[in-house]
């Protein structure tokens, strides 16, 4: 079926004219299912509110194995369903990634870090301190996963997200399943803190959805490699990264690398 034509209803008047002038040129006809035709624009979409009533449509896009973009607690992101070889191959065509950068994944809950990762050797109030939250934690991937093999091949560790941001966590929810999460942009590009700071990707995506302008710098957010027992390494700074490392070092775990 095609994908959903998205109507702006959450734009300033100044994002609403340039978002309609960025999608003016873009052919309207539903985009072909094929992933490597991800890099033709072949939809209008515009921008629409990231409020729970417009969580089925980003939910919907991610069963059809298409690419959405989502307001974070960092960044904006590009999302697909980490389940489906087709969505993560789209959102490498969509941000030209090369296809041995990892992506991280995103969940709802710290109780479904499990169901993902190990984490059995963390303590339980460590997790909850921490998430949600700026941060990126890399642990062990279980191999029994609900993740598809696309996902980071040859990888035995992945990164996880639980952003503190409503919409996110909320399609997660709703989507019942892990989704893959980078940031919204082509790779190297400026980090993306409103939407307009994409719009070139607008007709690439089967749903943008727009939680205005996010307060933050552009670091994005901690990352950090919790996968070896006792020590912590962080892979890179980002928001928050005093915050991290006191909550890591008031609870036992000491500093590598």
């Amino acid at each position: 079926a095609p994908a959903p034509v998205f109507t702006n209803t959450r734009n300033s008047p100044s994002e609403a004219t340039s978002s309609s002038q960025s999608a003016s040129n873009a052919d309207a006809s539903a985009p072909s299912p094929s992933a490597s035709e991800a890099l033709t624009p072949t939809q209008t979409t515009y921008p629409i509110a990231a409020l729970p009533h417009n969580s089925p449509r980003a939910v919907s896009a991610l069963s059809e194995g298409r690419v959405i973009a989502v307001p974070t607690d960092t960044l904006y992101g590009l999302a697909a369903d980490a389940n489906s070889s087709t969505g993560i191959q789209r959102i490498y065509s969509v941000k030209h990634r090369q296809a041995y950068a990892p992506l991280a994944i995103c969940i709802a809950n710290v109780s479904d870090l499990h169901r993902y990762c190990h984490a059995e050797h963390l303590p339980e109030q460590l997790l909850q301190q921490l998430l949600p939250g700026p941060v990126t934690l890399i642990l062990q991937r279980r191999q029994e996963a609900p993740l598809c093999a696309e996902l980071n091949p040859g990888l035995a560790t992945i990164g996880v997200r639980i952003p503190d941001s409503d919409f996110i966590r909320g399609v997660c929810r709703d989507h019942g399943g892990a989704i893959a999460l980078t940031s919204a942009n082509i790779s190297g590009g400026a980090s993306p803190l409103c939407v307009n700071d994409f719009a070139h990707l607008w007709p690439l995506c089967a749903g943008v959805f727009n939680g205005m302008r996010i307060q933050a710098d552009r670091a994005g957010s901690t990352i950090v490699d919790l996968s070896v027992l006792g020590a912590f390494k962080v892979v890179r700074p980002g928001i928050s990264l005093a915050v991290v490392q006191s909550l890591l070092q008031s609870n036992g775990l000491r500093q590598t690398g």
